[in-house]
């Protein structure tokens, strides 16, 4: 690392101290050993609540703990709901930056005069957040557009941030009693590949144009197109629409739009997305969605998305059916079948909570459940237990109680679960089709190909081996060991009681014959040897079995 690479690091990593000691996160840099970055402590301030204090410094900070917050406020199972609450409410806004930064910036990437390039451009922007700002224009031919222009110098500064939180995670691993349970180095790689992704806006318009692709067949959604021809890792230009943006009540009522129809939409169009296509809009609140004239719906904003596998879709169905049936058991299955369970957790407790939702659901219907209820309570009891979630799970369950909320809104009477219903089905029934099923067999064959061929040489092997009388099986039972051990001390002990035993017959026997006129002139049978060795050895034997038969042997 250059020393003006250093240095830069380490004007940052004052940063981040000072702001964080300053809303009173000073422990945590007592904890990783970073105190004496802080200039001075500073007075106790007015109280605000952990969860308000920590959302200031991440807004402080600037994008890259901006965004690292609105990653956070989607994993309830790693911070407390008070907290999670306050972390949706990041402002991802800052003051635009000057219009000349735009035009260089634009030339740079285009390759040509902004003249050129624009028949008309809007040098106020319509909106400015932490990675970039949005302007309105118009190319040549009349068509508007928006275009997005990333923010000056950005990119640095996220890698800069990047490799400082790599190294507080390593010493939140090595430090902190949570370092133990949670492998903070991945969730920091999970979260560069998510901000890395939103820095290149080429990605951005990939995800419009397959959602586009994925969505074709419903006319209830729009996907504005997005020019490719004006479009670099840094600037992206996409169709403008000009519609109602969705919490509009005012501007959709006087439009005369049906807003349970704009509810149904919404919904059946982001559970198509989630069950079906398992490609999901991953940040659908009201500034990314309006409302064209049918009550269409149309989304806007694709840094986020989100991407199930066949297998997570189906797991987020039977957890949710799971729930809805009431069947605990299968709620648990699904849970451990996902890997979410550490294994130092107490599965009983587990259990009787899993138990406990489920009862909670119990004399319920269809139509009274709550996704984002079912979803919530999940998600606390993954807080309870440590449970580590995938992190495509969380989003989805942020996306679905974002949703719930703003079809609350829209209209309080329209039920999810049965507009989710049908698509869970759908996904039943493909899943079991035949063709689902020829192309799991192929996939399998394929995937133990080398397997399949290679078996006839190994059971030749083994067949020749047993004609050769060389086979040999070892059958080692579960815990045999133990058991052999414990029985090895049964015997001994059993075997010093009969030795001990004999011992006594004999010393009896010789107190006996002397009791009976034996000679008495020896030295030995003028002392009391016998009857101390006969006492002695009939206490041992007494006292062994006593052993035996309380410890079984132990």
């Amino acid at each position: 690392m250059s020393l003006r690479r250093r240095y830069i690091h380490l004007h940052r990593y004052r940063q981040i101290a000072n702001v964080l000691a300053r809303y009173g996160f000073g422990f945590l840099l007592d904890q990783a050993g970073l105190a004496e970055l802080v200039h001075r402590r500073p007075r106790e301030t007015a109280p605000l609540s952990t969860g308000r204090r920590l959302r200031l410094a991440l807004e402080e900070l600037g994008a890259t703990f901006i965004k690292l917050g609105q990653l956070l406020s989607t994993r309830p199972d790693l911070l407390p709901a008070d907290i999670i609450a306050e972390l949706t409410l990041l402002q991802d806004q800052l003051p635009p930056f000057p219009f000349a930064a735009v035009r260089q910036i634009l030339e740079t990437e285009l390759d040509q005069p902004l003249e050129k390039v624009f028949a008309d451009f809007n040098p106020e922007p319509l909106a400015a957040a932490s990675i970039g700002q949005v302007h309105r224009a118009t190319l040549p031919g009349g068509r508007q557009v928006i275009v997005k222009v990333q923010r000056p110098g950005v990119r640095e500064q996220v890698r800069i941030d990047l490799e400082i939180l790599y190294d507080l995670a390593r010493l939140a691993q090595r430090y902190t009693s949570w370092g133990r349970i949670y492998d903070f180095s991945q969730m920091v790689t999970e979260f560069a590949d998510a901000i890395e992704g939103e820095l290149d806006y080429t990605r951005e318009g990939r995800h419009a144009d397959r959602l586009r692709e994925n969505l074709a067949g419903n006319p209830t959604v729009y996907i504005p197109a997005v020019y490719w021809d004006y479009t670099t890792e840094r600037v992206l230009t996409q169709e403008y629409v000009d519609a109602v943006k969705i919490n509009d009540r005012e501007e959709i009522n006087s439009r005369g739009y049906d807003r349970r129809r704009i509810a149904a939409n919404l919904a059946q169009s982001l559970f198509q997305q989630i069950l079906v296509d398992g490609f999901f809009h991953g940040d659908p609140h009201p500034g990314n969605l309006a409302v064209l004239p049918g009550e269409v719906i149309v989304f806007m904003d694709f840094g986020l998305v989100g991407v199930l596998s066949e297998e997570r879709k189906h797991q987020f169905v039977n957890l949710l059916l799971g729930i809805i049936r009431r069947r605990s058991q299968d709620v648990l299955a699904v849970i451990i079948a996902m890997g979410m369970v550490p294994p130092e957790v107490n599965m009983a407790a587990l259990r009787r909570d899993i138990e406990a939702l489920r009862d909670r659901y119990y004399h319920l219907s269809l139509r009274q459940i709550s996704l984002g209820q079912a979803i919530e309570e999940l998600q606390q009891l993954a807080f309870k237990y440590h449970l580590h979630m995938p992190a495509e799970l969380t989003l989805v369950g942020k996306t679905v109680l974002t949703l719930e909320g703003l079809v609350r809104e829209l209209d309080p009477e329209l039920e999810l679960a049965e507009l989710a219903e049908p698509y869970g089905r759908e996904l039943l029934r493909r899943r079991f089709s035949a063709r689902a099923l020829w192309q799991s067999l192929l996939d399998n064959l394929s995937a133990n190909l080398d397997l399949v061929q290679d078996l006839p040489h190994r059971l030749q092997h083994l067949l020749d081996l047993a004609e050769k009388g060389e086979l040999t099986v070892r059958i080692e039972p579960l815990h045999l060991r133990d058991l052999l051990r414990h029985l090895d001390r049964i015997t001994t002990k059993l075997t010093i009681s009969v030795v001990l035993l004999a011992f006594s017959i004999i010393m009896g026997s010789l107190i006996i014959s002397t009791a009976l006129g034996a000679p008495g002139n020896s030295l030995f049978f003028r002392l009391p040897t016998l009857e101390i060795g006969f006492g002695a050895a009939s206490l041992m034997f007494l006292w062994l079995l006593i052993t035996i038969w309380r410890g079984g042997g132990d």
